[in-house]
């Protein structure tokens, strides 16, 4: 019985995923977590980091912190200095690649614009502070670095991105429809 009330529950909120409009707002994708990681990259986009159209890029005011709550959620946040963070962007992701980055951030994250060191606008999932203190309570922050979590989490979390990435939805149909509004407007 419970492994049927987990089915209807994932069944629930795969369809709650495809419904969601905000997947991308057409801009360029800034990567500062765990998407940095080549092994990462590859089982959440689906194709090899060495593919894609990266550059790395400069965030003026921001810092990584890391909200402590379940797992952790590292996230872009305002900067109380004038440091900046550096980031990679990538400019060519497709439709579906996007959409499988959305899947890959659930609902803890949410769309951000961002304005890059050098004037240009750019997109990012960032954490979706009250999203997660609904999920878990009370909610703490934390330092966080890329390469840290690289160098004592990444082996861990490649199994878990490919388990969870293995459990997105057939997006075809989405695609599809947004295709054709795109072409009616």
């Amino acid at each position: 019985m419970e492994q049927i009330r987990l089915s209807l529950d994932l069944d629930r909120d795969r369809l709650r995923f495809l419904l969601h409009d905000t997947h991308t707002l057409d801009l360029p994708s800034l990567f500062y977590g765990s998407l940095r990681a080549p092994e990462i990259f590859e089982i959440v986009v689906g194709r090899p980091m060495e593919t894609a159209a990266i550059e790395p890029v400069s965030l003026d005011g921001h810092e990584l912190a890391r909200i402590i709550a379940g797992d952790g959620f590292p996230g872009i946040f305002p900067a109380e200095t004038e440091d900046s963070l550096s980031c990679l962007l990538i400019s060519d992701l497709s439709p579906l690649e996007s959409l499988r980055v959305a899947w890959f951030e659930w609902e803890e994250y949410k769309l951000g614009r961002f304005s890059l060191s050098d004037g240009r606008a750019a997109q990012a999932f960032v954490p979706d502070i009250d999203a997660i203190r609904a999920l878990h309570g009370s909610i703490d922050f934390h330092p966080w670095s890329f390469e840290e979590w690289r160098d004592r989490h990444l082996i861990g979390a490649i199994p878990n991105a490919q388990v969870w990435m293995a459990e997105m939805p057939d997006v075809t149909a989405i695609l599809a429809e947004n295709e054709k509004r795109a072409a009616a407007e």
